[in-house]
């Protein structure tokens, strides 16, 4: 119930509490909105500000309640409807934050602010050409803002817009000369360059272990000068600046091996050979899930067959570890331990199987096979061939010391936890012997269920090894299998640049360049029988 209050009083509560959100004071914004909303439960903005605080909480079931009710006090209005998208996005509605992004987009928003939350949206939706549109009217309102820039920048990059994106993380690091994720972007855009201007500059900031560097600053600044080191060829120098660069990260995150190892072990145990997987009834005939280590083809195997006529490429979906996650019911936030997959084992393979499917509905055309690019989903193929009978796997192999090497030194999403065995030479080595273990079980366990691809065989002998891939898929050989570098379509992974380009050789056997620092690297591989020449 609303009580009686002074207009001008009430006014000064809806300042203070927007002075609070723009300094990120979000306990005192908490206490003002709860007194707004106690002298005026119909004051809409108080409750879009506690919607914030709880998405900050990552409550984002509670905080998208929060924004419903603003919304339903204030009508359309494109900030709220871009943060319900935001939220819905979140909580991997697509078709729902689709629509709310696009009724915002649709009220002509004029902040800057609300266009680029839509460019976000949109980009982890897969609308890049849309996110280039958001982000470039954001920048034309405030171009002087370099986090802008850099969004543009993404945006551009992920549809084959090179030349843009460079212009945009050039104008990002103009405006804020300390923007190391901005001068990584350019490193990596430019890294077959020859030109290696920008190196005595990145050295001026090179101060590691100071107070004015966070970990994740030396983390995108030691990789940009690596970079560079490369360019010159010298890579004893490029060596020594990623290691550094990754080190107080590494610390930060405090990966365990023997956590991940646990993990490996858990589901090999789950799916022990010789036993009989129970299977779904007949699902999955249009799925093609493409697995494998990061860094190892993967996505030029999905662009080759994306450019066939009778396959779509969906991107990488998180889709099926949520399924197996939402089945196996299990009350922590973790994506997948002993607890889910034990869960999950016990569960119907078929609810999993219809889950999965059901979230990539309308996704794909119809009919035709569908690519789910996601590599880690090695660590479900024995949900996916339980609860998708139909479905066909591609493991993409590539030689160990390089799939190492190139996991060590590519920079993967720094806020998704699967990847920080990336953070150290030795810890990306353990993991690769996991995965390598872990594909004989599946192996031995399926037989030619899954289909072994191995990435040198595929860059020297493309043609034949395409043909291979769609016997395999029983589709007609098409020629423009071998023309995917000409495709317009966006790729959002972190080979964005390569496959942009025919198919190439000069990857095999990168690792010789840095020989002499993968001597710890070989005998872990050793000691682990796993061939590396």
């Amino acid at each position: 119930m609303a009580v009686d209050l002074p207009a001008d009083q009430l006014q000064q509560l809806l300042r203070d509490a927007t002075s609070a959100l723009n300094r990120g004071d979000y306990r005192e914004l908490d206490s003002l909105c709860r007194q707004i909303i106690t002298l005026d439960s119909g004051q809409a903005d108080a409750w879009f500000f506690l919607s914030l605080i709880a998405a900050t909480q990552r409550k984002v079931s509670i905080a998208l309640q929060l924004t419903e009710k603003a919304l339903s006090l204030a009508g359309p209005n494109a900030e709220y409807l871009s943060q319900k998208a935001r939220l819905l996005s979140r909580l991997n509605q697509r078709a729902a934050a689709l629509a709310a992004a696009d009724q915002a987009s649709g009220l002509q928003p004029q902040s800057a602010a609300v266009l680029d939350t839509l460019g976000v949206v949109y980009s982890h939706l897969g609308e890049h050409h849309r996110a280039v549109q958001a982000f470039t009217a954001a920048v034309s309102l405030k171009p002087e803002n370099p986090q802008y820039q850099f969004n543009l920048g993404s945006a551009q990059q992920f549809i084959g817009n090179l030349t843009e994106a460079a212009c945009c993380y050039e104008q990002a690091v103009r405006l804020r000369p300390d923007f190391f994720r901005a001068h990584w972007a350019l490193s990596e855009l430019e890294k077959n360059a020859s030109d290696t201007r920008r190196l005595d500059s990145l050295l001026q900031h090179w101060q590691p272990g100071s107070e004015r560097l966070k970990p994740e600053d030396e983390l995108y600044l030691g990789h940009a000068i690596s970079r560079e080191f490369e360019k010159l060829g010298d890579h004893d120098n490029a060596f020594h600046y990623l290691r550094a660069g990754k080190q107080r990260r590494r610390e930060q995150v405090n990966y365990s091996r023997t956590q991940d190892a646990g993990l490996f072990a858990a589901i090999k145990q789950h799916f022990p050979l010789g036993s009989s997987i129970k299977n779904a009834t007949g699902k999955g005939e249009h799925a093609v899930f493409i697995v494998g280590m990061p860094r190892s083809g993967t996505t030029l195997v999905e662009r080759i067959l994306d450019s066939h006529s009778g396959i779509a490429a969906l991107g990488e979906l998180q889709d099926f570890a949520r399924a197996v996650k939402a089945v196996s019911a299990t009350p922590s936030n973790v994506v997948l331990d002993e607890q889910v997959i034990s869960a999950a084992c016990h569960a119907d393979p078929d609810e999993i199987g219809a889950r999965y499917l059901a979230s990539v509905a309308g996704l794909h055309p119809e009919p035709g096979y569908f690519i789910d690019k996601m590599p880690l989903n090695f660590l479900y193929l024995g949900f996916i061939l339980a609860s998708l009978p139909k479905a066909k796997v591609i493991c993409v192999h590539r030689n160990p010391l390089d799939t190492c090497l190139s996991n060590f030194r590519q920079l993967f999403a720094v806020n998704f936890s699967y990847y920080n065995y990336h953070y150290d030479l030795l810890d990306t080595a353990s993991y690769y012997a996991e995965f390598a273990k872990l594909m004989e079980h599946w192996q031995s366990l399926f037989g030619d269920r899954i289909y072994q691809l191995h990435y040198e065989e595929l860059t020297a002998d493309p043609e034949n090894r395409v043909r291979g891939l769609l016997e395999y898929l029983n589709l007609p050989w098409e020629p423009d299998c071998l023309n995917f570098h000409q495709s317009r379509r966006a790729v959002s992974t972190a080979s964005s640049t390569q496959v942009r380009e025919p198919v190439y050789q000069t990857a095999v056997g990168r690792w010789r360049r840095y020989e002499k620092h993968l001597d710890d690297v070989k005998r872990l591989l050793d000691e682990k029988a796993i061939r590396y020449e």
